[in-house]
């Protein structure tokens, strides 16, 4: 191989490593640009600014602990439930209504969660069928939709 040869070869080297270095950095640069969310049109940063003014007007109304026996094989309970719950609302009023009605709902919550098994209440999609029951139970004393959501803060089985 002669010494012309070895210049070829050194350059083309040379131009796969800066190839590779400019495509790991805009690699780099891509990443950082979804991740930090650069090139957002005005309308969308306003648009999820209103959003979060929406979400902000809620009100959280916090419930006491719920401590329930869940029913086993034998219809004797075995197993504990813990659950504390937090329930959205959308005004002042509606906290209002649930603070003279709290002790109905509470009755309906630990009649409802004392009924329950472990089966039930061991999976995801067990506990978000036990969120939308509470969430219809809860209106329903209520008398009409004023709860939007149920929240679980802790949830606890022994």
């Amino acid at each position: 191989m002669g010494y012309g040869e070895k210049i070829d070869e050194k350059r083309n080297k040379r131009g796969k490593i800066s190839r590779l270095t400019t495509l790991a950095l805009i690699a780099v640069m891509l990443g950082s640009c979804l991740f930090f969310g650069c090139g957002k049109d005005k309308e969308e940063a306003s648009g999820s600014k209103s959003k979060n003014k929406v979400e902000d007007n809620k009100i959280i109304v916090p419930l006491e602990s719920f401590i329930v026996n869940l029913l086993g094989k034998s219809r004797l309970g075995n197993r504990y439930l813990k659950v504390i719950m937090q329930l959205e609302i959308s005004s002042e009023k509606d906290k209002e209504l649930i603070d003279k009605h709290k002790p109905q709902m509470r009755d309906a919550i630990l009649l409802f969660l004392s009924n329950q098994t472990f089966d039930d209440v061991k999976t995801v999609e067990g506990k978000l069928q036990l969120k939308q029951s509470l969430l219809s139970r809860i209106n329903n004393v209520l008398g009409r939709a004023i709860v939007e959501q149920v929240y679980f803060t802790e949830f606890v089985v022994q």
